[in-house]
């Protein structure tokens, strides 16, 4: 039996719930592999790379998931979050105002604003 870019999508979203992050990482690149613009697998990559300490191989993740869902305000939070943690926080700032201007509202951005 073969394995759908959704099958393996949820598969790759159960391992990471479960902390198997190697696992993870495999079927989100396997998505990727098939459909680089996949804007959950992106997403869910590059918060693996948060989560792994790796920040900066996760940037272009988040990035990749923002541009193709800018309407998604969690891919927002997750960038943002991402480069406060580079310690980029001008364009930190630049993407909240961003956020902002799109409408983007609530409890996360107003945490990230005061970070």
């Amino acid at each position: 039996m073969e394995l759908t870019l959704d099958d393996a999508l949820k598969k790759g979203v159960a391992a990471h719930e479960t902390g198997q992050y190697s696992e993870a990482r495999r079927f989100y690149g396997t998505v990727l592999k098939f459909n680089s613009k996949h804007v959950v697998a992106n997403h869910n990559l590059g918060i693996l790379e948060v989560q792994n300490g790796t920040i900066p191989k996760a940037i272009p993740f988040l990035r990749l998931a923002l541009e193709g869902k800018p309407d998604e305000g969690q891919y927002w939070i997750s960038y943002i979050d991402a480069l406060i943690g580079l310690n980029a926080l001008g364009d930190a700032l630049n993407m909240l105002d961003q956020a902002k201007k799109r409408g983007a509202t609530g409890e996360a951005f107003l945490q990230l604003q005061k970070r």
